[in-house]
Order: structure tokens, then sequence, then C-alpha cells
């Protein structure tokens, strides 16, 4: 387990025992506020009329004070569930990265100004199909700019280099849109964070 997640476990359980704690202490005090009060203008709790209006006048200011802790609670229990679901989501879009030097991603200039007079995929960049010198065709490469190759799907590392493409066209996904998938994108600037 993350040491971090360790740490915000701890910090959870930790809030969990001072809110019971809270919860407990506050019907005490309110106890300790109302029987001494109640005892010297109406006599002693034991009797019946006493009673009653201890038990009214304890539990009804109890429960006030449990009002702003209710609401407490609520409000982390609810950014607990948040942050499962952002952790739970930050799991599944989890992609693979590596670092290849950027000199060998560097698209030349005739394709880098041949991209900039195409409109963008997605903002930021173009998804694209490479030809290769060796006739290899790669489909799904993402360049960012216009000119740097940030991006490929379904590869475990680069098997080119930019210098190798020799024809590149922009990929029309509103012909055939595939369904990708983040875990199978490959990040080769070494960046946390998804290309598409």
């Amino acid at each position: 387990m993350p040491k971090n997640s360790s740490h915000n476990n701890s910090q959870s359980v930790l809030w969990w025992v001072a809110w019971i704690g809270l919860a407990i202490g506050s019907f005490f005090v309110s106890s300790a506020f109302w029987t001494p009060l109640i005892a010297k203008h109406f006599g002693t709790v034991r009797e019946t009329r006493n009673a009653v209006l201890w038990v009214a006048t304890v539990f009804g200011t109890w429960m006030i004070i449990l009002i702003p802790l209710i609401i407490l609670m609520y409000a982390k229990v609810d950014k607990a569930y948040e942050d499962a679901r952002l952790a739970r989501e930050a799991r599944a879009l989890r992609f693979r990265n590596i670092r290849v030097e950027k000199s060998k991603r560097l698209l030349r200039l005739e394709f880098s100004q041949k991209l900039r007079s195409i409109p963008e995929t997605i903002s930021g960049g173009h998804l694209v199909s490479v030809t290769l010198a060796d006739g290899r065709r790669i489909s799904n490469v993402f360049v960012a700019g216009g000119s740097e190759i940030i991006g490929l799907y379904d590869f475990t590392e680069m098997p080119f280099e930019a210098r190798d493409i020799i024809a590149l066209e922009p990929v029309d996904l509103a012909a055939a849109a595939p369904v990708f998938l983040a875990a199978s994108w490959l990040r080769l600037d070494g960046a946390e964070s998804s290309p598409v």
C-alpha cells in the first residue's frame, strides 16, 4: 500500500474516533450542564416530573449539539467517497509511459507544416498514421503541437524514429472512430498524463 494511502487511512481512523468521542462527549456535557441546574431549581431528578424534564432538556440539547457534528460527518463521508471514486478512475485511466529522447520524436519540418495546416484531432494535437521507410504503417500515433510524437497506441516501446517517417496522414475519427483503452496508450515523453 502506498505511503500516502496509509497516511490517509490513519487520518480517517483518527477522524472517526474523534467524531465518536465528540458525539458521546457532547451527551455528557449536556448532562453535566442540566443535571445540577434542574436539581437546583426543581429538585432531584429521581422525581418523575423532574426526570421527564431532565430527559427532554439533556437529549434536546444533545440533539442540537449533534446537528453540526452530523453535518460535518456527512461532509467528511462525502469527501471520502469522492476521493475513492477519483482514485478508482485514476487507476482505470492509468497508461504506460517511457522516456524517448525528444530528438527521436521530432517530426521533420515538412510534416510539421502539413499538420499545422490541418485542424487538430483533439485540443493540442493530431492523431495520425505514419508510413516508414521500410514500408511499415503505424496507426494511431499522437503528435502534440504539430511537431512532437508523444503517444503510440498498442505498443510497449517506440518501434521507429521520427526521421524514419516518409508519409503521414491524419486519422479520420469521424469515419471510423476506434475504441481506445487508456491502458493501451504508451506515452513517450515520460509524463504522467494521457496523450489523448
